[in-house]
């Protein structure tokens, strides 16, 4: 099953993005943020597969 975003989430998730690289004095700052943001959302992906599996 495909769960599609409202605009609202997807608004929501750029500025929790764009809030979280503000506070980032440099570009490796930033860089390690997205290494923690796709090591996470990697995660969530395997446990909707998982999910989806089960059912």
């Amino acid at each position: 099953m495909v769960e599609i975003m409202t605009d609202k989430q997807v608004r929501f998730l750029t500025w929790l993005i764009t809030t979280a690289t503000d506070k980032c004095a440099s570009i490796e700052e930033v860089h390690e943020l997205n290494r923690e943001i796709r090591k996470h959302s990697d995660g969530l992906i395997d446990l909707a597969e998982k999910d989806r599996e089960e059912e």
